[in-house]
């Protein structure tokens, strides 16, 4: 719990109103969850203040229109200030002051404060980090680091050399550096029957979670961004990518190479062909091809044409080469006819 006094302190804002005098928790504007603290990074997050449930909101003058029961009017959002904050709430969400290896195995470190069902196999080399809470029968292999906080489901395996719960990508303008990485305090959950295979790499939330659905299986050499939410029952192939904030709703193949552009969704029982770029949503029973991806069938009657026309063309020229002798194939000729005549 942080004192609502103590984070306007930090952030050095001002408080209007009153109700709630501390939080358990910070998410995102955008959330189902009822309460808890949220912070407007962008303009496109005071869109949403009419729909959010947080009982504290700290961002511009423009909050004060919102139903939050609290919130701390700041100029502008101040990296070291934001980060001073979320690095406070981190340490205290997965106690990090508070540290140490509870493995009975020599070859596993399992931190303080999770908690791990029956059933369960590790791997040397495993490492699960404080705040892991992890269901029965799940199967984690050599080498595979679990970050503070992540969430396993039941009957799960994991293969060799994964990191799972990495620092989100998600950067403001700083005072130091161009770029300054804001402090994420989400997780990763993994629901039930997940099947996760070799050297993946999925990045927890930055302020929300990362979740990986039900049933969905995943190939080797994936990254998966900061805030994605895939679906239940989804296929990923090998080296596929996708930014921050997509999401994949349920039955949705992804095949190899393939990547998405952050915020934006594919609907259910959607497939994404290998290589293909998708920069913007698609409904459910897409069928995608491409860079930029588009419904597959578009794109190959958008090559059948190409193909047609470049063929045309080269027929064309080909004909106007043989009716029309271009000089330097005239003098080639006339150079072959001389020599042919000197030795006769």
């Amino acid at each position: 719990m942080i004192k609502v006094s103590e984070i306007a302190n930090i952030v050095g804002g001002d408080i209007e109103g009153d109700g709630i005098s501390e939080i358990s928790f910070i998410r995102p504007i955008r959330s189902s969850e009822k309460g808890g603290l949220a912070i407007v990074f962008a303009k496109k997050d005071l869109k949403a203040l009419s729909e959010t449930f947080a009982d504290v909101i700290i961002g511009p003058k423009e909050i004060l229109n919102s139903d939050a029961k609290v919130k701390i009017v700041i100029d502008q959002v101040d990296s070291d200030k934001l980060n001073h904050l979320l690095k406070v709430y981190k340490v205290h969400k997965y106690q990090l002051f508070d540290q140490g290896n509870t493995s009975d195995s020599a070859d596993v470190y399992i931190g303080k404060h999770c908690t791990i069902g029956q059933g369960c196999h590790f791997m040397p080399g495993v490492k699960i980090m404080n705040g892991v809470t992890i269901g029965d029968n799940v199967a984690i292999h050599a080498n595979t680091v679990i970050k503070e906080g992540t969430v396993i489901g039941n009957n799960v395996t994991i293969d060799s050399n994964n990191s799972i719960g990495n620092f989100s990508f998600e950067y403001m303008a700083g005072k130091r550096n161009r770029y300054e990485r804001v402090e994420s305090v989400g997780r990763v959950i993994i629901e039930d029957d997940v099947e996760i295979g070799c050297n993946n790499t999925i990045d927890r939330g930055t302020l929300g979670d990362t979740i990986i659905g039900k049933g969905t299986k995943i190939d080797n050499l994936v990254q998966i961004g900061h805030d994605c939410h895939i679906g239940k029952h989804c296929l990923l192939v090998s080296q596929a990518g996708f930014a921050g904030h997509t999401t994949l709703e349920d039955n949705v193949i992804v095949h190899g190479q393939a990547g998405t552009a952050g915020n934006l969704t594919i609907g259910r029982n959607s497939v994404v062909k290998a290589k293909s770029g998708v920069s913007h949503s698609f409904p459910e029973n897409s069928d995608l091809f491409g860079y930029p991806a588009k419904d597959a069938r578009a794109y190959y009657k958008n090559l059948a044409a190409l193909n047609r026309l470049t063929v045309s063309q080269d027929k064309a020229k080909q004909q106007n080469k043989n009716s029309n002798p271009s000089t330097e194939e005239t003098a080639a000729q006339e150079r072959k006819g001389l020599f042919a005549n000197l030795f006769k």
